[in-house]
């Protein structure tokens, strides 16, 4: 039953992707552990994602601007228009914020990722490991300017928790150095299977496919794959990335699609094949390393971000990568008949403790 004095969270992810709202998971457990009750303002898909696996979580529908890629040199056109509309982006979720909390009082607001979702009367922090930036090559100008820019909008937040080690062991290497700022707190890598215990099996899948990203790359990725391995003789899940349909399934010939799965469901399933095929954002690499098993990274195309966490996963030796325009089947079945390596594992931590 809740009280006057009963602490309320309001939090609000990214909408591109799945990745952003797979790595609050954690916080929101935690924060619900230590007695906040928890709202969180985003858009249906990952709505549903965030109730299915925190189903004490109110989800109410809020402004969620999705990035769509093409492919391509258009890809590059779509990533940069999207910047040059950010500073209006957060200013339009700067304002909506405010009407939404009309008439409502929260302890406290966490954003993943989302630089207007702060007020200037409650204690805002945002999640991200992103504090510098990796302009496309034709642009790398450009570099100076967008630090200085996400220089100055983490700084109006009161902290900026950053999922990564604050050592020379960064996963996320260059992007989460501090790039001058002083409100950090680096709380270390956090992963959607925080606290799942998985048993090894004998494996149930060769091949494990985990589509995420925005479209159509998305879609793009999961029919070129689907290409692939239909006329290979392996046993493969693909896992769609579509969190309004969970533990939907269907299979045709020796591929077996799901809409999406439960945290515990996926992290069986991830273990227990024998392959895993991935994009390389930062929160898959997370869970990933979590679970400590090795994957095939393929970045998504145009997105540098995932371009450079993927060079740097194949320089630790912790994955195998590949870009997209150099895959074609008879590159996938040799990187099948290899051994992938087996990233450094990380114990998830207290790293959320201090949170009151």
């Amino acid at each position: 039953m809740e009280t006057e004095t009963q602490k309320r969270v309001l939090l609000s992810p990214l909408a591109w992707g799945l990745g952003h709202a797979t790595r609050i998971i954690p916080v929101i457990h935690e924060l619900s552990h230590k007695g906040y009750l928890i709202t969180v303002a985003t858009n249906n898909e990952l709505g549903a994602l965030i109730k299915n696996n925190c189903p004490y979580s109110e989800i109410i529908n809020f402004y969620s601007p999705k990035m769509k890629l093409g492919t391509g040199r258009a890809s590059v056109l779509n990533l940069l228009s999207f910047l040059v509309k950010l500073p209006f982006v957060t200013i339009i979720e700067h304002f909506k914020l405010k009407r939404l909390l009309k008439g409502k009082s929260f302890t406290l607001i966490v954003s993943d990722n989302r630089y207007g979702f702060r007020s200037s009367k409650t204690k805002s922090v945002i999640i991200t490991h992103q504090l510098r930036v990796i302009p496309p090559k034709p642009f790398g100008f450009l570099k100076y300017l967008g630090e200085n820019v996400i220089r100055h909008l983490l700084s109006r937040f009161d902290e900026v928790w950053v999922p990564d080690f604050n050592n020379t062991s960064r996963i996320a290497g260059m992007l989460s150095e501090p790039n001058g700022l002083t409100n950090l707190r680096y709380i270390g890598p956090i992963s959607r299977f925080n606290g799942i215990s998985v048993k090894h099996l004998n494996p149930q899948w060769d091949v494990m496919v985990i589509a995420s990203g925005p479209e159509p790359q998305k879609t793009e990725f999961i029919n070129f794959l689907i290409f692939c391995l239909s006329e290979l003789n392996f046993k493969t899940l693909i896992l769609k990335g579509n969190p309004l349909k969970i533990n939907s399934w269907e299979t045709i010939g020796n591929l077996t699609f799901a809409g999406s799965l439960g945290n515990n469901e996926m992290a069986m399933a991830i273990i227990n094949s024998k392959y895993v095929i991935s994009r390389s954002g930062y929160s898959t690499i997370m869970d990933l390393v979590y679970l400590n098993k090795g994957a095939i990274l393929i970045p998504t195309p145009g997105q540098t971000e995932q371009e450079y966490l993927a060079h740097r996963m194949n320089e630790l030796g912790w994955f195998k990568t590949v870009n997209q325009k150099d895959l074609s089947k008879e590159l996938l079945l040799a990187l099948l008949d290899q051994t992938i390596p087996t990233p450094t594992h990380f114990t998830p931590n207290q790293v959320l403790a201090f949170i009151e």
